[in-house]
């Protein structure tokens, strides 16, 4: 069994500040690293002990150099520094079993989501063939275009609440309960580590159960930006078309394509 995962940092045990917490150049960053090291090593012991025999993991969080690589379980590969395209063995295909996803968190715009925000904070709302959904869902989508399920998500309430209404089926492990936009009632690293181990287990015990999350092609995404400023230069990329003042559009018949040609040019 082949496990691709993604860790980002807003969701991971005891993040609660993005000023603080979340930056490289924040004063609580290394900690965050520390705290993100056990989430994600519990999650790869986890789908080990339930049969997986290669564990990729792909760094989303800022500039993809998080993962602590002395630190990282052993038998797990890492793919850092967030290049757009990654091929196979480590980039996401159709070999592989399942995804799973550490850290993750609401989208924009959330109602009581803690540091909740859709890729970059310059996003208001981000849709899919007119579907609003954030990080979850549109990693989700381009796993499901290839065949490969979303199994399994770590991080706060308001993620697994958006999880469960986009997805449906998963096995979701909450680290900590949000308060509000900067705040939670956090779970510590001993009981979160578990609670990630056994819902990995779960998750990949019963990998066959899951359906892939597929949307159709051809694809659309739309993207409204909180500031015109963004939409103008997110417009000057080859293939987007402005929609109105703070909005964009984008069209493809390759999903993960699309978004990668995007992505890359636009976070430059």
């Amino acid at each position: 069994m082949k496990v691709y995962i993604l860790v980002d940092g807003e969701g991971i045990t005891g993040v609660v500040n993005h000023p603080l917490q979340v930056m490289p150049d924040s004063p609580g960053y290394e900690e965050m690293r520390k705290f993100l090291m056990s989430d994600l090593n519990a999650a790869i012991a986890g789908a080990e002990e339930a049969g997986a025999k290669e564990v990729v993991v792909y760094d989303m969080h800022v500039y993809g150099l998080n993962v602590i690589l002395d630190e990282l379980h052993t038998g797990a590969v890492a793919v850092l520094g967030k290049p757009p395209k990654v091929k196979p063995p480590a980039g996401m295909d159709e070999s592989f079993d399942a995804l799973v996803m550490i850290g993750y968190h609401s989208m924009a715009e959330t109602e009581g989501g803690l540091l909740a925000h859709t890729y970059t904070l310059d996003m208001k709302a981000l849709r899919l063939n007119g579907v609003l959904m954030g990080e979850i869902g549109l990693e989700a989508a381009m796993a499901g275009s290839v065949g490969v399920p979303l199994v399994m998500v770590s991080g706060d309430s308001v993620a697994m609440d958006e999880t469960k209404a986009l997805i449906g089926d998963f096995e979701g492990a909450c680290v900590k309960y949000a308060a509000g936009e900067s705040g939670a009632l956090c779970l510590p690293l001993t009981e979160t580590g578990a609670i990630i181990k056994n819902k990995a287990i779960s998750a990949l015990q019963r990998v066959k159960s899951f359906k892939p999350y597929r949307v159709s092609p051809p694809y659309s995404i739309e993207i409204e930006f909180y500031e015109e400023a963004s939409a103008k230069k997110a417009s000057m990329i080859e293939g987007v078309s402005r929609v109105g003042k703070t909005g964009i559009e984008m069209k493809g018949n390759n999903l993960p394509l699309l978004w990668e040609n995007f992505l890359s040019t636009y976070t430059k």
